[in-house]
């Protein structure tokens, strides 16, 4: 019986025997790569530099290599025993070699020097050709394809293979074409994720930034036509086929941050360029294969995989990518901004619901309040930087905050000048799912962290008091309180520390907190649509 690799971190870099267990490890390193690796600063909030894990995960595949090289009566593959042909040796003992002219290349290519930059290159060579040569050998693919559940949720195989795509003229020339569809847009996706494995210089950067202008571009002229909206979200319930919006949204934004902020960050912090980088293209990825509606669009089969359109990466082992160590004013902005979520989720529940007749004047002051909003995540991050910036300006500084956002907004507008219909049914599915994308992602981000003093954040708070389990950390209020005009009914009041107190109000308006806004049911069907989306942070 077949023994799957363990990607368990701790266990996957002992030594082993067992090709299928060097791969998963391979697969970690592959992943570390995506946007190149960064050395600085070494130790930052619990964050390690990817180079030292890359070179960790290489030195484990070297001495994985090496001990079946050594002992090829004991070379196993998923636990069952394989006699390597000489064809199977000589492409082993060729990895063997290119293993430790990876190990010689990382430590030099951390920079944007021209020894760095020859050090990004050959990398990205050698580690491509590893994946190439070893899925080229039949017997050694053939004894590799048993594939095992991914971190990512996708399944993997040893010495998984990057997505497949193109950034030929033809394709790109598909992507940006009026009517094209999803899959001709994450196929050149694919080829800029793959290019950027390594590391992304002045010999490459270019070619990169024209792929994702012309993701740009397709997946502006999608959200924009119809027809083709229509046909990705067919079957989806309204407030769902919202939610897929926004996706697409988010995707957009995201590749515009990468345009405008990461691919320039390459010139002068290219440390926290290729961790921005890295956080950003797998986060888009896993927007897509988390939306069983985009997954398909895409090419897809509505499960995460390594096929079609922003498909799956190779997975990182648990434990590669550890929760940010926050510090107090970091506690203090994610528990406002998690708790507040919360809150104008429940403000758009309540506007949306029919007999809870909100004014212009209270829709505006909602307006007002979700702008704030946006702008508090945007600039709190700008003001962060350094590694904290790399892993969640994606989300803060555009994503799908900016997406929530202006959707909510838009919803609203339209309620605001008297929709009726169909117009202001899909006005209230618009404002529903931007009001659950809220939620939803700030309790799924700052699920990443760690507070200041310990434990968790608590996704489904209201205050700030009560957004992390370990009482009394943070500090602060939410800016919402009174009656109708944007309003929760959450009585708001002062403690000896500064943190809010309070209960529900459940009948003070068109806004009140409806009491129980993260119904579990309610909370479930929002999730599936973001539980892919930060387990690579």
């Amino acid at each position: 019986m077949a023994t799957l690799p363990s990607t368990d971190r701790a266990t996957a870099l002992n030594q082993s025997t067992d090709l299928a267990q060097a791969g998963a490890t391979f697969n970690d390193s592959t992943r570390l790569l995506d946007g190149g690796l960064w050395a600085q600063p070494a130790d930052n909030n619990n964050q390690q530099a990817y180079l030292g894990m890359y070179t960790t995960d290489i030195k484990a595949v070297l001495n994985d290599i090496t001990g079946a090289l050594n002992n090829p009566a004991g070379i196993t593959v998923n636990g069952t025993a394989f006699t390597p042909t000489a064809q199977d040796t000589a492409v082993l003992t060729q990895v063997q070699g290119q293993l430790q002219t990876l190990l010689n290349d990382a430590p030099h290519s951390i920079g944007n020097n021209p020894a760095a930059v020859n050090a990004q290159n050959d990398i990205h060579n050698v580690q491509t050709s590893i994946l190439n040569e070893v899925n080229g050998d039949p017997a050694l693919a053939a004894a590799l394809n048993h594939p095992y559940a991914a971190t990512t949720g996708s399944m993997d195989v040893g010495f998984q293979n990057l997505p497949v795509g193109s950034d030929a003229a033809a394709a790109t020339a598909a992507a940006t074409a009026p009517n094209a569809i999803l899959a001709q847009v994450g196929a050149v996706f694919n080829a800029a994720a793959d290019l950027a494995v390594g590391g992304l210089n002045h010999t490459n950067l270019a070619q990169f930034n024209g792929d994702m202008q012309a993701v740009a571009t397709g997946l502006s002229n999608i959200i924009n036509n119809p027809t083709t909206l229509a046909a990705i979200e067919k079957g989806e319930a309204p407030q769902d086929a919202a939610l897929t919006t926004i996706h697409l949204d988010t995707l957009l934004n995201q590749t515009n941050l990468q345009i405008n902020n990461f691919d320039n960050l390459y010139h002068n912090n290219p440390n926290v360029a290729a961790r921005s980088t890295n956080d950003n293209l797998l986060d888009m990825i896993d927007i897509v294969q988390g939306d069983a509606n985009l997954n398909m669009a895409a090419g897809g089969n509505g499960t995460p995989a390594a096929t079609g359109g922003f498909a799956e990466f190779p997975g990182y082992l648990t434990g590669t990518i550890q929760h940010f160590q926050d510090n107090q004013a970091q506690t203090n902005f994610w528990s406002q901004f998690l708790s507040e979520a919360n809150v104008i989720n429940g403000q758009l529940q309540n506007v949306a619901t029919p007999g809870n007749n909100a004014t212009p004047a209270d829709i505006q002051s909602l307006i007002t309040e979700i702008q704030n909003y946006q702008q508090f995540g945007s600039s709190f991050a700008q003001s962060q930087g350094g590694i904290f910036g790399a892993r969640f300006n994606n989300e803060l500084q555009g994503g799908t905050l900016l997406a929530d956002t202006n959707n909510a907004v838009q919803g609203l507008q339209g309620i605001a000048k008297g929709d009726t219909g169909a117009a202001l049914a899909a006005d209230q599915a618009q404002i529903l799912a931007a009001g659950q994308g809220f939620a939803a992602d700030a309790a799924d981000v700052s699920g990443n962290n760690t507070p200041v003093g310990g434990g968790t954040y608590v996704g489904t708070a209201t205050t700030v008091a009560g957004a992390t389990s370990v009482a009394g950390i943070a500090q602060g209020t939410i800016p919402v309180a009174g009656a109708a005009s944007g309003s929760t009914g959450l009585a708001i009041a002062q403690n000896g520390a500064g943190q809010e107190t309070g209960t529900a109000n459940q009948n003070s308006g068109p806004f009140s907190d409806p009491g129980h806004m993260h119904d579990p049911q309610q909370l479930t069907n929002v999730q599936h649509h973001f539980e892919l989306m930060w387990h690579h942070a």
